[in-house]
């Protein structure tokens, strides 16, 4: 993930927790606010690289949900995919 400080980019990495067709949950040792916008790239297994804008809407403690911003028609096609493979949780 990068964001923008101080007219520099910042670069971090964290574990995700969650995702959905409309954001994604992260773990991230970091400081960021309600409304802050940031990239976020990942790697979904076996599937595509997917580079997206996201704006943080919720933080408790360093669990982080970010809304996507700008997913492309493919990166939405394979986040769908992903997830209707995925096992539904107990």
């Amino acid at each position: 993930m990068s964001y923008l400080l101080e007219n520099q980019y910042q670069n971090l990495e964290g574990h995700c927790r969650d995702l959905s067709e409309a954001g994604i949950g992260i773990l991230l040792a970091a400081e960021l606010n309600g409304g802050d916008v940031v990239e976020l790239t990942f790697l979904l297994p076996g599937s595509l690289f997917c580079e997206v804008r996201a704006v943080v809407r919720y933080r408790r403690g360093y669990q982080y949900g970010f809304e996507f911003l700008s997913l492309t028609g493919d990166q939405q096609t394979a986040i769908r995919s992903y997830l209707q493979g995925l096992a539904p949780a107990d």
